[in-house]
Order: structure tokens, then C-alpha cells, then sequence
């Protein structure tokens, strides 16, 4: 059990919600797409979490599960995230060779770095939604 929820749906959750977060995050047509509604991506992963892997019929639960899976592959991916986007501008700046290729890469690094804001105040309020939204797709 960690934090009063299925270890095997937990892990399954948190791999899910991270290995979607990566595909948004490095494939630029889904991600645009997708960043049309604001936490439109969050609603439907903590919904999809609780109702698949979850028999969680109770709201506060849904809530709970959805917002800590949801959240720590949040974070997990913006770890792998940020730093990715820095190195890659670095060796688009280093392979274009000039002045304004340098300061377009950086910026996409430091652009990786408004996703802290999305994560604190977006994040939570998604994924909140989405667990209600899953609690009640399990209630029979």
C-alpha cells in the first residue's frame, strides 16, 4: 500500500500519467493541441487513472489518487523536462552558429521553465477535477 492505495495501480498510474506527459511534452503537434485548453490534458489523465486502474467510487478518494499520481509524475517529468529543453537548445546553438540561434535556444530552455508555473497552479486543479470525473465513471 502507499499512501492507502494499490501499490500495482499506484505505480501503474504514476508510469501512465508520466509516459503521456512525455509524449505532450517532446512531440510539438500533440502538445500544442493539447495546450489549447488549459488543463484539459490533467482532467482526462487523473480521470482516465482513477476509473481504469482504481475501483474508487468515493470523490474525496478519486481526488486524492488522482491529484498525488498525477502530480508526482508532474514533477518527475519537468526533471527530465527543463534540464532536456536547456541541452537541446545548447546543441542547437552550438550546430546553428549564430548569434540569433543562441538566443532562440535559450529561450526555448528558459520557456521549459514556465511549465513550473502550469505544475503549481494548473496542475492540481486538473488532475482535482479529473478524479472527481473518474470516481463518478466507476460508481456502478
Amino acid at each position: 500500500m502507499i499512501l492507502g492505495f494499490d501499490e500495482d495501480a499506484f505505480k501503474k498510474s504514476v508510469g501512465v500519467v508520466f509516459a503521456v506527459l512525455l509524449l505532450v511534452g517532446f512531440v510539438p503537434i500533440i502538445g500544442d493541441l493539447i495546450r489549447l485548453v488549459p488543463t484539459m490534458k490533467e482532467i482526462a489523465l487523473g480521470a482516465v487513472v482513477v476509473a481504469m486502474f482504481t475501483s474508487i467510487a468515493d470523490t474525496t478518494e478519486g481526488i486524492k489518487f488522482a491529484l498525488v499520481t498525477g502530480m508526482i509524475a508532474a514533477v518527475l517529468f519537468n526533471l527530465v523536462y527543463i534540464p532536456a529543453q536547456f541541452v537541446l537548445g545548447g546543441l542547437l546553438s552550438a550546430t546553428g552558429g549564430t548569434e540569433g540561434a543562441a538566443g532562440m535556444a535559450m529561450m526555448a530552455g528558459f520557456g521549459a521553465l514556465t511549465n513550473l508555473v502550469g505544475l503549481v497552479f494548473f496542475s492540481p486543479v486538473g488532475y482535482t477535477i479529473g478524479g472527481v470525473i473518474g470516481a463518478y465513471l466507476n460508481e456502478d
